[in-house]
């Protein structure tokens, strides 16, 4: 297992808190209350068969848990978000036979799952390779889709989830604002700014104003993100299109890692990482190539933690290990 920090810099890197957790990739996760919650995913390389596993990290002694409760969906390539500090809401995804666009919610209070009704998205079309994004309002903006052109120009690349656990009932409606189409991308609000990152051989990043995003902004790791941009030097260019990375968000920055490459320089899950910020002027800056190399893999921001968990990396191997990302400064 990879935990030095091979050919990159020793500003920040990944360091391995648990070797063990549970192989998973393509599956998603969320931060509730204490704990980092992932669900679903693929267990080998190129799988059509989803898992349905709910696991729980303890962030503070690093030890994975199975959660085992009935009515758990199989399911990968979904996305998610979490709600009033409770629900883990689970939306679209590859079901083993097809796209789909249900959800599904694990009520982390009652260990209950739920399958709220779902109205708005066009019959025959599903979701895979999204983002869901929780804004201020309560709403959930989807952007990205799997699937051929036809498929995602007959259906559209965005909506706006609203709804609520509580009533049991969720709608999705056309989001209207031109989005370029992308799969296997991220999308992270940074201030009132939603950038788009990846999911295309182009147009790297995308940025949109008018933006606020419904989890909080005060979390103690992210403010090392922007302290270490004035330790960098910007680079030249930006890099090239990537998909299946992770982005967080920090005060005015983006950290980027991981994720396949378009270039044909590798057909392996890459290493690198990155920063965006926009002052003094728009501009990247390399951190390293981190010997860990993934794709597919999840993320999550915890007091003073930023963590990874599985994905794919060299010779299709799905891995278990959990990261935690270290500031040398």
């Amino acid at each position: 297992m990879a935990q030095a920090s091979r050919g990159t810099s020793s500003l920040i890197d990944w360091k391995e808190v648990n070797a063990s957790g549970p192989a998973r990739a393509f599956h998603t996760g969320c931060v509730i209350g204490n704990s980092f919650y992932i669900h679903g995913g693929i267990m080998t390389k190129d799988s059509k068969d989803p898992s349905s596993s709910l696991f729980q990290l303890n962030p503070s002694s690093f030890t994975w848990s199975e959660v085992s409760f009935p009515g758990s969906p199989s399911l990968s390539h979904h996305a998610s978000v979490a709600l009033s500090n409770r629900y883990f809401v689970l939306i679209g995804g590859w079901n083993g036979k097809s796209r789909t666009a249900d959800i599904f919610v694990f009520d982390t209070q009652k260990s209950l799952w739920i399958k709220p009704k779902v109205s708005g998205f066009p019959e025959g079309g599903g979701l895979s390779s999204h983002t869901a994004t929780l804004l201020d309002n309560g709403e959930i903006l989807i952007l990205g889709r799997e699937g051929s052109l036809r498929t995602q120009r007959r259906h559209g690349s965005g909506y706006v989830l609203t709804g609520s656990v509580e009533s049991g009932q969720f709608t999705y409606r056309e989001y209207t604002q031109a989005t370029a189409s992308r799969s296997g991308h991220t999308a992270t609000i940074v201030g009132n700014k939603l950038y788009i990152v990846g999911g295309r051989d182009n147009n790297l990043i995308e940025r949109h104003q008018g933006f606020k995003s419904g989890e909080s902004s005060n979390v103690p790791a992210t403010k090392k993100l922007a302290d270490a941009i004035d330790k960098l030097e910007s680079m030249a260019k930006y890099p090239g299109g990537r998909k299946n990375h992770i982005a967080i968000g920090g005060p005015g920055v983006l950290f980027l890692h991981g994720g396949e490459t378009f270039d044909g320089r590798s057909r392996e899950p890459v290493g690198e990482m990155f920063l965006y910020g926009e002052k003094p002027v728009l501009s990247f800056y390399k951190i390293g190539n981190s010997a860990v190399g993934r794709a597919g893999h999840v993320c999550a921001v915890k007091d003073d933690k930023i963590l990874i968990h599985g994905g794919t990396g060299g010779r299709s191997t799905i891995y278990g290990n959990t990261f935690q990302l270290t500031f040398n400064f």
